[in-house]
């Protein structure tokens, strides 16, 4: 989150706290008042350093910590031995998966750690002091010990512990103790501790200052726990952390009140969070994945004790891993939507696989066994119920999240198969892009139309505001402009008003209609697309405005492709004749043919895969002008599919017109033959008898397929 997200800087968390607590309304005092918790006695009050350490000691047992060394010897740890050996010389960077804010630069700070300063800012960035303070790194550093048997890795995560706890004799609002962070923090401390306990640093008097400090933050927490927390990933991640390490100091059988405090919290944000199609309601898949991750940490944390797991934890950690399974590309990757980088979600889905006992799940993750670090976290027990998983290919292929606006459809589950993304939801957070009737595409398991990214959070660097908007998402706008306008790295001055989208499955077809309503000009934009298994995305493009204006659509390529221009439109060549056509290629290699009516051209771009990395993408623009309404085909295929135009026949001698209706013809690569047809209007007069390719049909999408000679119709909207 950026340093204006939550206003929680220079004391501004405890000032706004103490206002609402002032305020004269009775309904917010009262909501306040059953929110935030005033401890009546401080947590841990009563759990010795010794027990604190017998609970540890368990933990340990449990969690198998000591079988751990042969595992790891099977494993590649090169990458966490490297990030733990430069954190030894104070070498810090931020480049694991689920860093939120990562920074690949390494910046350097005293190797002793009782002299770093906490609220030291690098990169010219408040998110590198927040990373710093989360201190993931410990995980690094204990799993280095485990891998390599060298005790000082262990002893230097309990060093940078105590040093972070020796200059926070109290804990106040600053740059180093953000409530989020402070969650994050305490649950990086829970799940080293184990580990620092077997390799035998962590005496009485560490258990005692560790205690002592993680018992004031979590009052912390509850002090300056804000009702906006109630649908935010900061609230659920801080709760999750209280949780985690209350079961890890404390034990099962504790009756520390900020335990049972959290668990309330939990019981209201998680069904507030997560909408009944499993997809976080932030609408950012990196969110998504850090609030499923505290979530399935919690059960975890649970079942190792013991405990039965609330409904509210079981129905979101499931909802969430299907919701994030479901909407992966081929490779188990997540696209750069909303405030996300492009990812491989593997382990995260391994990891639910694992907790939930679910095949599928395994299926979709391509893996055997838990990475190194969740194998330390989640423990013996964890990986061998994934191992002890058998692998089930997954029935369903689609997923209509019809709550969140997310729809997903993918031709097989393998690698190298076709996969496609269409969004029309609401905004969600600040975390939110104006990515409505946004298309992401897959062909053959490599990306061609992607999202844009997020760059950084930043209030001064203009690109922030830039890839939130319409501009940076493959969508479409009237008169080169939109409502939906960002303001600043978290804010919008204006949005559109998106419609609820239409969905239809029918055998390898796969249909979308979403559309939005702008004003300024008032307009609606619609969007009809079409995908199909093969990797083929078929989209019409409609505009509805009265009086003379300009529809244009945007279409951002990945970063590794190079546009190549066909030959005019009309030419009959290999390609078709639909529009002006581009060859899509990666490293001189055609992977994808794009097509469009319109006039279309290519323009040089920026987008962000990764947080704090630009790259330069290529960004087709078409526009075409109309008066009144507009509607426009396009197409998007593997190497070696042709698109031509089709036509739409009425009473079986009359070519219906392009303002009624227009179709297009696609041979694959193995012979079938699609022809789609889109209408753009009610057909209000005239005989309403139909024909595509000679089959019959009544609707306002239709596809007819032919193989071996016969033709089949799919009606994909009436």
């Amino acid at each position: 989150m950026g340093r204006q997200a939550m206003a929680s800087i220079g004391g501004t968390e405890t000032e706004m706290v103490r206002s609402m607590e002032q305020t004269q309304h009775p309904a917010l005092r009262g909501a306040l008042t059953g929110l935030v918790r005033h401890a009546e006695r401080p947590a841990f009050a009563h759990v010795g350093a010794d027990a604190a350490l017998g609970h540890v000691r368990a933990a340990a047992a449990t969690l198998r910590v000591g079988e751990m060394p042969a595992r790891l010897a099977l494993m590649d740890t090169t990458s966490i031995v490297n990030r733990a050996g430069d954190v030894m010389r104070g070498v810090f960077y931020f480049t694991k998966p689920w860093d939120m804010e990562r920074c690949a630069t390494p910046f350097e700070l005293p190797a002793n750690p009782y002299e770093i300063d906490w609220c030291v800012v690098k990169n010219d960035d408040e998110e590198w002091c927040f990373m710093l303070n989360r201190m993931d790194y410990l995980e690094d550093l204990a799993a280095a010990f485990l891998a390599t048997g060298n005790v000082e890795y262990a002893r230097h995560a309990l060093d940078l512990v105590l040093a972070w706890v020796t200059a926070h004799p109290a804990i106040e609002p600053r740059l180093s103790t953000r409530t989020l962070d402070t969650g994050i923090r305490l649950r990086s401390w829970a799940r080293v501790l184990p580990v620092l306990e077997f390799a035998g640093v962590l005496g009485l008097d560490s258990m005692a200052r560790i205690l002592r400090s993680a018992g004031d933050q979590i009052d912390y927490l509850g002090e300056r726990y804000l009702p906006k927390y109630e649908t935010s990933n900061w609230g659920s991640i801080q709760t999750c952390a209280i949780v985690e390490t209350v079961l890890m100091l404390a034990g099962a059988g504790n009756d520390e009140g900020c335990y049972a405090w959290a668990l309330e919290r939990l019981a209201s944000q998680l069904p507030a969070q997560v909408y009944p199609d499993g997809v976080d309601w932030e609408l950012s898949p990196m969110y998504h994945i850090e609030v499923m991750l505290y979530v399935l940490g919690t059960r975890a944390a649970l079942e190792r004790c013991g405990l039965e797991v609330p409904s509210s934890i079981d129905s979101a950690s499931r909802g969430l891993s299907w919701g994030l399974a479901m909407q992966t590309m081929p490779g188990c990757v997540i696209d750069a939507v909303g405030d996300s980088d492009r990812l491989a979600v593997n382990g995260v889905v391994a990891l639910s696989a694992a907790l939930l006992r679910s095949g599928e799940l395994k299926y979709i993750s391509g893996v055997e066994t838990l990475d190194a670090l969740d194998l330390m976290a989640y423990g013996c027990g964890v990986a061998d119920a994934l191992c002890g998983v058998p692998a089930v290919v997954p029935q369903q292929r689609v997923f209509d999240g019809e709550d969140s606006g997310t729809y997903a459809a993918r031709g097989s589950w393998g690698q190298h198969a076709g996969a496609a993304l269409f969004l029309n939801g609401p905004l969600g957070s600040g975390h939110g892009h104006s990515d409505n009737l946004h298309v992401s595409l897959w062909v053959d398991g490599l990306p061609v139309l992607v999202d844009s990214g997020r760059y950084t959070y930043r209030e001064d660097v203009d690109m922030r505001p830039w890839l939130k908007g319409p501009y940076a998402h493959n969508g479409l706008m009237v008169d080169g402009s939109s409502s939906s306008a960002p303001k600043g790295s978290w804010g919008y001055s204006d949005f559109c008003q998106p419609l609820k989208t239409y969905a239809r499955h029918s055998g390898r077809f796969h249909y979308w209609e979403g559309a939005v309503v702008e004003h300024n000009p008032c307009a609606v934009l619609v969007r009809k697309a079409l995908f199909i298994d093969e990797g083929i995305l078929v989209g019409c493009d409609e505009a509805h405005c009265t009086g003379d204006h300009q529809l244009t659509s945007l279409f951002h390529f990945d970063p590794q492709l190079e546009l190549e221009a066909l030959a005019e439109e009309g030419a009959d060549d290999a390609y078709g004749d639909l529009g002006v056509r581009y060859s899509v290629r990666r490293a001189g290699e055609e992977v994808a043919v794009f097509c469009t009516e319109g006039d279309c051209t290519v323009e040089e771009g920026e987008c962000s895969l990764d947080y704090n990395q630009l790259s330069t993408q290529r960004v087709a623009k078409v526009a075409s002008g109309f008066t009144d309404s507009a509607a426009r085909l396009w197409c998007v295929a593997p190497a070696g599919v042709r698109v031509e135009d089709a036509q739409v026949w009425r009473n079986a001698d009359e070519a219906v017109g392009p303002d009624l209706a227009s179709a297009l013809r696609i041979t694959t690569r193995d012979g079938s033959v699609y022809t789609v047809a889109f209408f753009h209007r009610e057909a209000y007069s005239g005989v309403k008898a139909f024909a595509l390719e000679g089959v019959s049909f009544h609707g306002k999408a239709a596809v007819v397929s032919e193989r071996d000679g016969k033709r089949t119709l799919h009606l994909m909207r009436a």
